[in-house]
């Protein structure tokens, strides 16, 4: 059943598997009132950190460029931005399905417009990666890349370079709406952003009225983020550690994770939360809309919310 509850808040135009967006109605109901200082401490697109009510919001993320991104957009207008984006569409003659179906670019609803904008997008991300610049050019080709891409992901090689491939869809109309809308909100938030490894982020400045928020790659599932060298079990307990300390220190967090997927357990979760006996919340997570989905998929996947409070 596609869960609807993400129509009652501020979706992210940056897609990110595992992202929370459909399950905020689970949630945000487990985070405490009158929140001081909210860290999401791995934000991505930021769906968790954009619709909780805090004095100040701190985003954190280990990609530069996903921050770089945030920041830039933020000091932009609306207007500007996606003047730009029409811009870079128009130079390398990128479909536009909003002023033409997808017949009109050799497509259909199903098969959208990859193979008509297959070697434009190719030239345009290769422009982007021999772009050196860092300026606000720089994150407007990113994020017209991000647009035309599989999936709307942000994904860069070893070298650094954008390496996804074409998506079946472009800059429509519910793509726009869905950007102004999450960046307008993002404009009205009191919020910092940071790009530091976890184990490494200052929680110097929270009290015990600020809550971490952490939804990090999970150990145990087939997410691209655990290629190659991605989450490990030491990243698992070096956070796990750092939440520990965070509950000496009596401030809060909240920990997104699985318990168990397709037949695999976490047993350093498992083991860790049974000898600090911290709480459960079991969430109802709907994979059928899930990036990572796979024909085979059993709902057996245990989704949990692990808080000290």
């Amino acid at each position: 059943m596609q869960r609807k509850q993400i129509k009652n808040y501020i979706a992210s135009p940056l897609n990110y598997i595992g992202g929370k967006a459909r399950i905020l109605d689970q949630l945000l109901p487990h985070f405490p009132h009158n929140i001081d200082i909210f860290v999401d401490l791995f934000c991505g697109g930021c769906n968790v950190g954009l619709n909780v009510s805090a004095g100040r919001i701190v985003y954190n993320d280990t990609s530069s460029e996903l921050i770089g991104l945030l920041r830039t957009f933020k000091r932009m207008n609306n207007d500007t931005i996606i003047r730009r984006i029409n811009s870079v569409i128009e130079d390398f003659k990128l479909s536009r399905t909003r002023e033409s179906c997808f017949a009109a670019f050799g497509g259909n609803s199903n098969l959208g417009v990859s193979k008509y904008n297959r070697e434009k997008y190719l030239a345009l991300r290769q422009y982007f990666n021999d772009y050196k610049k860092k300026g606000c050019q720089h994150y407007v080709l990113l994020y017209t890349l991000i647009i035309f891409g599989f999936n709307n992901q942000i994904r860069f090689n070893d070298k650094g370079e954008f390496n996804l491939p074409v998506g079946k869809r472009d800059f429509n109309e519910v793509l726009e709406a869905k950007f102004r809308k999450f960046f307008d909100a993002l404009r009205t938030q009191n919020c910092r952003f940071y790009t530091k490894d976890f184990r490494y982020f200052r929680f110097n400045s929270l009290t015990k009225r600020s809550l971490v928020y952490c939804d990090p790659p999970y150990l145990i599932t087939n997410a691209t983020y655990n290629e190659k060298e991605g989450w490990n079990a030491q990243d698992e307990s070096d956070l796990l550690s750092v939440l520990d300390n965070l509950n000496v220190r009596k401030i809060k967090f909240a920990l997104s994770n699985v318990l168990s997927h397709e037949g695999k357990e976490n047993s350093i979760l498992k083991e860790w939360i049974d000898r600090n006996h911290y709480n459960v919340h079991k969430i109802d997570m709907d994979y059928h809309y899930s990036n990572y989905q796979k024909k085979s998929k059993k709902a057996d996947s245990q989704e949990v919310l692990i808080t000290n409070y």
